[in-house]
């Protein structure tokens, strides 16, 4: 009787798990810009001046949608001396894209 308990307990941790990083990941692509952007960085590397040029927002505010995408993993970086060209990070949104799925089937 234990063991189903804990079976169960366990079932439930990994679904709340699932549904807290799904929910983290669609909350930060959610906003319009930072949408925008895995848009604008699926086929070519920008850098924040690129982005916030053609988005037509200033600068800070771009480089704040960064940083949330940054944060799940969403966004590659790679410095070309000065600048930092962002790519998105197709892997971790096909993860996401599975966690998700596997969150609809429960």
């Amino acid at each position: 009787m234990k063991k189903k308990i804990k079976d169960l307990s366990n079932k439930k941790s990994k679904v709340d798990d699932l549904f807290l990083d799904v929910n983290s990941f669609l909350k930060v692509i959610a906003d319009d810009n930072r949408l925008k952007i895995v848009m604008l960085l699926k086929d070519e590397s920008m850098n924040v001046t690129d982005i916030y040029n053609k988005l037509g927002i200033p600068q800070n505010l771009a480089s704040h949608h960064i940083s949330k995408l940054k944060s799940l993993d969403l966004l590659l970086e790679k410095r070309n001396g000065t600048f930092r060209n962002y790519t998105v990070n197709i892997k971790k949104i096909r993860q996401y894209n599975v966690l998700f799925k596997n969150l609809l089937k429960l």
